[in-house]
């Protein structure tokens, strides 16, 4: 009796915000309790950090894109990407990352494209992902659509302004990209760290705590600055929002990243 009066209760709420929802003119999406989560404008979203700047801002962004997320498993992940990688000039589909090619969009079994981490899996303090898992290694934000042997030839490196044993240069057209992803990366999970130092691809530290940084930090900035944001971008932000609602701040607001890690 008391679990059909909380299911109906529930559905009651779930009700009144999408009511809320329309007549405010939000979107809004669903979790997997079927709670209502409003989708706020850009305005409303960052309105409370108006006039923070450094560890005040970064501690008000964790928060912020920490709350009310809606956890995505890795294997829905590929449907996710599907969406949020579309190649705005070829539909049907996406365009991957780092060779820029542009490749079916329908899933078939990661011959066509597999999904990166950008902030590699060894590199972020917990075990390898399994599709059924939904946590720091199924993150959206961190995910994109790439070429296989693409995938294969990046590994872990760290990211630098040239391609060797142990770095990685991801080309002109998505270095800030990278940069944005590893900035909400490391803003969303505290755990994590950006560092300036050239880190070994093959550590003992891999899939460790102890091992959870990524670099090279003064190459991400400039990147930042060299490549900001585009439509492809920002479109992708959209797609993420409805999928897992919240945002990259670096994408919305590109100044936040001086204003934080700036010097």
């Amino acid at each position: 009796m008391k679990s059909s009066v909380k299911k109906l209760v529930g559905g009651v709420v779930s009700l009144i915000v999408i009511a809320l929802a329309a007549i405010f003119g939000y979107d809004y999406i669903l979790d997997n309790n079927g709670d209502g989560y409003p989708q706020l404008p850009l305005e409303e979203y960052y309105e409370s950090a108006e006039g923070l700047i450094g560890e005040e801002l970064r501690e008000f962004l964790t928060e912020l894109v920490s709350t009310n997320v809606i956890p995505v498993t890795y294997g829905d992940a590929r449907q996710a990407l599907a969406e949020a990688d579309a190649d705005p000039n070829n539909p049907g589909k996406v365009l991957t990352i780092y060779s820029r090619e542009s490749v079916d969009a329908e899933w078939n079994d990661g011959n066509n494209w597999t999904r990166e981490h950008v902030w590699p899996n060894s590199r972020l303090g917990v075990d390898r992902v399994e599709n059924h898992q939904a946590n720091i290694a199924s993150d959206l934000h961190n995910l994109r659509a790439i070429v296989q042997s693409v995938n294969s030839s990046r590994g872990n490196k760290i990211f630098s302004d040239e391609t060797g044993p142990d770095t990685y240069y991801p080309g002109d057209a998505d270095k800030g990209d990278v940069a944005r992803i590893l900035f909400y990366m490391v803003i969303r999970y505290p755990s994590l760290e950006l560092v300036d130092e050239v880190l070994p691809k093959d550590s003992e530290d891999n899939y460790t705590p102890e091992g959870a940084k990524m670099a090279v930090l003064t190459c991400l900035l400039r990147w930042h600055r060299e490549d900001p944001p585009d439509d492809f971008e920002r479109q992708r932000n959209e797609v993420i929002y409805r999928w897992q609602n919240n945002r990259n701040p670096f994408i919305d607001h590109p100044e936040f990243v001086e204003m934080i890690f700036g010097n």
